[in-house]
């Protein structure tokens, strides 16, 4: 077979794996972009956040007015801003905004009485809200003296001239209620009594709520400039003595109410240009972390996603209706709020309550006169960066699909060429062989570098293979035949001519008969030798041989077998160490020399020579003596050919010999083969066996 030209090796393996790359790397290499780009763009909302509050806080500072020093006395109460009217009806479904910024008080003797306190603002005047914990609610009696012998809940205000008003609110029932206020008068005897003054502009609802009750009140429009709660508790109906009283201010908060505290007008329209961005909320705190201002909202009307059902369904837009846990806060707690009035800048990341929203925020400190008398807090949602973030991936999903789809082409058009191939090449090999089993034709090799290239030359390497296969198998019963002819016809001649024959000539005929029987017993003993070795090399084991010595005492016994023949041996000067099979290898030997001396002109001496070749040992036997002839060099070593003359066919010849030499050089990983000398003065049979790469 013509040897094919070498061509650039290019598999099926790395061509499918290159566009398997090709397709796998394109959503990953986009996410991670498309995660860099996110972390990026949160990198510059935080610095924004930061910048936006620095520049807010340099804004305030140095404004004591706005910013006072944090006097003694009990905390200020914080007054909330309502956004909607409230009905006054003694339950807190109107408050709820506020609830979670509730302030709350206890006892401190015991845990049967605890309040939360609310206290907000509107047009309509300050409205209080008290959700009051009793295990057991005592009303007052309606024919006592004192309408204070039950629970009841008392507020003192201080008006914008410092005077301090006592209102009591003493329910004999729930239901609405008007408070009064105590004072001592005198009677025409000069005797003291009490006077209980009820209240025409203040309003109240009591109303039980399972573990206590709920008192919401409203006071008219005025500057109060304090507000004391306390809440009496009186818990034996029958001696109606005080069990507790709890007050906002403590035991003097009668005498001196809590400060009230409510968002700054002037702050706020001072901050206002720093939120006037969609979704960015600000808040200015007190060194009490209390709001002073709030602008802006971080809710912000989003882009409708309208036909895009399928993105909105699996990239869910970012929801507007998330919940918002600030609104409506008093009060600011965070490691950002904290740093920053403890003077350092932070920023901040949280996720909204119900995990719609992530929102960042930044503080920054104010500062008067180099003290912190404040903090600046702005906040804003990712929305936007999600939004741009499910744009671009609905970009890459996009171009994904798109470049999907090319890929899947191209995969389509390749795979449909890969199986024209295949098909062409399972044509041509059904066609090669008949129905019977013969090799009826060729198959022409393809030049491709790929697997279906190496499987078409394997194809057709191995019918060519099998074609001198067949031929050798056509030919065996002829060669057998041929080669049990003669001694068959010996031993025939030889039984017919006993009949007759004198006793001498009777001699001759037997003796003639056992030579051809003899002829026949070598035939049958070298085709059982072949099925031995292949048994045998199965089990044989390799070791490491000097081949110079072990080739060296061999040519000693063939010089004394095959004398008077000379036999030269060439080898190199070092010993020659293989893992080879010694008894094997000297077999091998052995079928090469006898095939040489066999064909050596007589007199003429036979070569052995021991050569280290690149990355092998080669073994040469060299005899002079008729060349081979033209075309047998690739089937000289098949079983059952021979190229002996008629007068070489002194024995049972079936070309044995060589078909074992070829299987123990299988064994090593040899290769056996035959060349004539130059110039046709011989033949020369060489062993090639591979050396391993630590020698």
């Amino acid at each position: 077979m013509r040897k094919q030209k070498h061509r650039l090796r290019f598999s099926l393996r790395r061509k499918l794996l290159l566009l398997s790359i090709a397709v796998i790397s394109l959503p990953f290499v986009g996410l991670e972009y498309l995660r860099e780009m996110e972390r990026f763009l949160r990198d510059g909302l935080e610095t924004s956040l930061l910048a936006s509050a620095r520049a807010v806080a340099g804004s305030l500072h140095e404004r004591a007015n706005l910013f006072p020093q944090r006097a003694d006395g009990p905390a200020a109460l914080y007054v909330h801003r309502l956004r909607q009217p409230v009905e006054l009806d003694g339950y807190s479904d109107d408050w709820l905004d506020f609830l979670d910024w509730s302030e709350t008080y206890s006892a401190a003797d015991s845990d049967s009485l605890a309040y939360r306190l609310i206290l907000a603002r509107d047009r309509g005047g300050l409205y209080l809200l008290l959700k009051v914990r009793d295990d057991r609610v005592i009303y007052q009696r309606p024919a006592s003296d004192d309408n204070r012998d039950g629970d009841h809940v008392q507020i003192t205000l201080k008006g914008a001239n410092g005077d301090l008003q006592q209102w009591y609110f003493a329910p004999a029932a729930p239901g609405s209620l008007r408070p009064f206020r105590v004072s001592e008068a005198r009677d025409a005897y000069d005797h003291p009594y009490t006077v209980q003054h009820y209240a025409t502009h203040i309003r109240g609802e009591w109303q039980p709520n399972g573990n206590g009750y709920t008192l919401e009140v409203r006071l008219p429009p005025a500057d109060y400039q304090g507000l004391g709660v306390s809440v009496h508790d009186m818990d034996d109906a029958d001696t109606r003595s005080l069990a507790h009283n709890v007050a906002t201010a403590g035991a003097a908060t009668a005498r001196r109410p809590n400060p009230l505290l409510s968002s700054s007008a002037r702050i706020e329209q001072l901050v206002g240009f720093a939120a006037d961005d969609p979704g960015r909320r600000v808040w200015v705190l007190n060194n009490d972390a209390q709001v002073l201002a709030s602008h802006g909202n971080i809710r912000r009307d989003l882009d409708n996603p309208g036909g895009r059902f399928l993105y909105n369904l699996i990239l869910p837009p970012p929801s507007r209706y998330f919940t918002d846990d600030l609104a409506g806060a008093s009060r600011l707690r965070g490691p950002d709020v904290q740093a920053a009035l403890a003077g350092q800048a932070r920023s901040r990341w949280r996720a909204s309550p119900d995990g719609r929203a992530v929102i960042a925020s930044a503080a920054a400190p104010i500062r008067v006169a180099g003290d912190v008398r404040g903090a600046v807090v702005v906040e804003e949602t990712t929305h936007q960066i999600q939004m741009l973030k499910r744009a671009a991936l609905a970009s890459l999903v996009n171009k994904t699909l798109l470049a999907y789809g090319l890929v899947t082409l191209l995969l389509f058009i390749f795979a449909t060429r890969l199986s024209l191939r295949l098909r062409h090449l399972n044509r041509q090999a059904e066609a090669a062989i008949d129905e019977h089993g013969r090799v009826v034709g060729g198959l022409q090799p393809s030049r491709a570098g790929d697997e279906i290239g190496d499987l078409s030359r394997g194809y057709a390497a191995m019918l060519e293979r099998l074609q001198r296969y067949n031929d050798y198998l056509e030919g065996m019963a002829g060669r057998l035949a041929h080669e049990l002819r003669t001694p068959l016809t010996v031993v025939q001649s030889s039984l017919d001519n006993l009949d007759g024959s004198d006793a001498a000539e009777r001699e001759v005929f037997i003796e003639r008969a056992r030579d051809g029987l003899r002829r026949m017993n070598q035939l049958v003993t070298r085709l059982s030798e072949a099925a031995r070795l292949e048994q045998a090399l199965q089990a044989a084991e390799t070791e490491p041989v000097d081949l110079n010595g072990l080739l060296d005492s061999c040519i000693q016994g063939y010089r004394d077998a095959y004398a008077p023949r000379e036999f030269v041996y060439r080898c190199p000067d070092a010993p020659v160490w293989l893992d080879v099979a010694p008894d094997l290898l000297v077999q091998l030997l052995d079928k090469l020399v006898s095939n040489a001396n066999d064909f050596a002109t007589p007199a003429t001496p036979i070569v052995i020579q021991l050569e280290i070749q690149g990355d092998g040992v080669t073994i040469a036997v060299d005899n002079q003596g008729p060349p081979l002839p033209a075309g047998m060099d690739g089937q000289l070593f098949d079983s059952l050919v021979s190229q002996r003359s008629n007068t070489q066919k002194s024995g049972a010849h079936l070309g044995l010999g060589l078909f074992l030499a070829r299987l123990i050089a299988d064994f090593h990983q040899g290769r056996l083969r035959a060349e004539n000398l130059e110039q046709g003065a011989g033949v020369r049979m060489q062993l090639w066996l591979p050396q391993p790469a630590d020698r």
